[in-house]
């Protein structure tokens, strides 16, 4: 999983554990470069070193230009390709899965502990497998996503693919007949994706528990709340359920510790200073070399900018690099947005990084690269705040160069972002009081099947009324041929054949 996804759930860790909680987190890594973000305040902390065969297979994916993560910036990574490298992810998450829990002392050291509340992500179901193991059954499932498609499907949430973009597509809420059949496709190809990882994880349970092990969806479904990382003020407008609860933005701290002297400089160097970073996964120094030196010369072009780039490797240090451009391994990223000496993002459009685009007020361009991120792109385009870029264009540094020109310049979108930060700050009801309130009252009450809507367990046929719609259409046509059997009957009484006689 992504940097993003550790803050979410590492946010929602410090702030239980500071309101007096004890906390227990489970850190199976699957990422070798991935840095642990969002906690620092939890002292019950579970480490699990990679499995050699993920390590394995992760490293083939960052060195064969014809697997993952280098097709993440080559490809057009639509969810029908994300569909098609399902293999990637399924073996990942299952490996990693089968050693934490069943070829480490895990389950041991759970079990000997008595816990009150679990809380899982929903897009790798492992932890809610877990929670079963132990026998722990208040749990609270939590999307560091959006809710995503096989998410709603799981809880009984209406999907609506005539307006509700879906959660790997690229569409905005006004859709024609094209794109409306291409957010369905999408949607059901997401699902298909996801529905996958998850059935290689129920295998994994089944091996080592027996046959019996209930099904991850039905643990899942039962969860008393879903968190989500999303905000209603800037995220699509859609049907939801009671046990939704929107937490977006609950890692961003209120007050964030000062910057370093060496950053300090760096931000004071130019009265406008750009920050470049594309996350955590689909990590820069992957990018085709067209798209490295296009980005250099868009920054040597615009010379009374500063811009700082998070690059993870060393390669670019033989390269003639100007002298507005700051490269950097690791950036403090939402204290760099929360300084009024940056004045623009470029970004990859990341949930996590698209609440801090938000939170912060600050403008940026989002170039999209995978999974939710082209979706995200267009929710933020929804407010005029982002300007939107193929990830293709990255190869024409005077694209670049006009785009950045115009963002910095554009006075109507550094207002409308002021705007929207200053909505989600003054919010009636902020994310950590939602979270406290909502985890203790779980705590208190259990796992809440009054909040579980009867619709997840209907079939397709009930759920959008076809045998009703059916039922209505046999009594319109047996209505119909009763008319006509006695409108006929009448006009054969009142109007008698005619005989005719043969002479």
């Amino acid at each position: 999983m992504g940097h993003s996804h550790m803050k979410f759930m590492g946010g929602m860790a410090d702030i239980l554990t500071a309101a007096g909680h004890v906390v227990t987190e489970i850190r199976p890594r699957m990422d070798p470069h991935a840095k642990w973000g969002g906690v620092s305040k939890s002292k019950h902390l579970l480490h699990y070193p990679i499995d050699k065969e993920v390590l394995r297979f992760r490293a083939a994916m960052e060195n064969d230009p014809n697997l993952f993560m280098a097709q993440l910036w080559a490809k057009d990574m639509t969810p029908f390709e994300m569909a098609k490298m399902t293999e990637n992810m399924t073996f990942s998450f299952a490996r990693m899965c089968e050693h934490a829990v069943f070829e480490t002392d895990l389950l041991v050291t759970l079990k000997s502990k008595k816990y009150d509340v679990g809380i899982s992500e929903a897009m790798d179901e492992c932890g809610h497998g877990i929670f079963e193991a132990i026998g722990l059954k208040t749990v609270i499932a939590a999307s560091s996503m959006n809710i995503m498609d096989h998410q709603a499907a799981l809880f009984g949430i209406p999907r609506h693919c005539s307006y509700v973009p879906g959660s790997m597509g690229n569409s905005k809420q006004e859709m024609n007949l094209w794109q409306r059949g291409l957010n369905m496709l999408g949607s059901f190809f997401e699902s298909r994706m996801m529905d996958g990882v998850m059935a290689a994880q129920d295998a994994v349970f089944k091996k080592h528990l027996g046959a019996g092990f209930p099904e991850l969806k039905d643990i899942i479904a039962r969860s008393a709340i879903l968190f989500t990382n999303t905000q209603p003020y800037i995220e699509f407008p859609r049907p939801t359920i009671h046990k939704v609860v929107d937490l977006g933005g609950i890692h961003i701290k209120e007050k964030l510790p000062p910057l370093t002297e060496g950053w300090n400089n760096v931000l004071s160097k130019k009265p406008k200073t750009v920050l470049i970073s594309f996350g955590s996964v689909a990590k820069s120094f992957l990018m085709p070399l067209t798209y490295k030196k296009a980005i250099v010369e868009a920054v040597r072009e615009i010379s009374d900018v500063q811009f700082i780039w998070k690059y993870e490797e060393d390669d670019l240090n033989s390269w003639d690099l100007p002298e507005n451009l700051y490269l950097s391994k690791w950036t403090p990223q939402t204290a760099l947005l929360a300084d009024p000496r940056l004045s623009l993002f470029v970004s990859h459009g990341g949930l996590g990084s698209t609440m801090e685009i938000a939170y912060s007020g600050k403008p940026a361009i989002v170039i999209p690269l995978f999974a939710d991120q082209p979706r995200n792109a267009q929710m933020l385009k929804r407010h005029e705040i982002v300007e939107i870029m193929s990830k293709f264009d990255l190869a024409d540094n005077l694209k670049l160069k006009e785009a950045v020109q115009a963002m910095l310049n554009d006075e109507s979108a550094q207002k409308k972002a002021a705007h929207i930060s200053s909505m989600l700050k003054h919010a009636p009801l902020k994310p950590k009081e939602l979270l406290l309130r909502n985890v203790e009252f779980v705590a208190k009450f259990g796992s809440l099947p009054q909040l579980d809507p009867h619709g997840r367990q209907l079939s397709f046929i009930q759920y959008f009324l076809l045998d009703v719609l059916g039922a209505l259409l046999l009594c319109a046509l047996s209505i119909l041929t009763v008319v006509y059997l006695v409108l006929r009957r009448i006009y054969r009484f009142f109007v008698p054949k005619t005989k005719t006689k043969s002479e």
